[in-house]
């Protein structure tokens, strides 16, 4: 699940304009709820 997530957030990188993909999800990996947010997935 952990794989298709991060496939998932990768993807959406580019349209929303991040430049470093490599420190988005070192930070997204410490914070996995920030990477849900950031899909529209969690509101919390």
């Amino acid at each position: 699940m952990l794989a298709v997530l991060r496939a998932h957030l990768v993807s959406w990188l580019n349209p929303k304009g991040v430049r470093r993909k490599e420190v988005a999800l070192e930070a997204f990996s410490f914070n996995p709820l920030a990477a849900l947010r950031f899909l529209g997935l969690y509101a919390v």
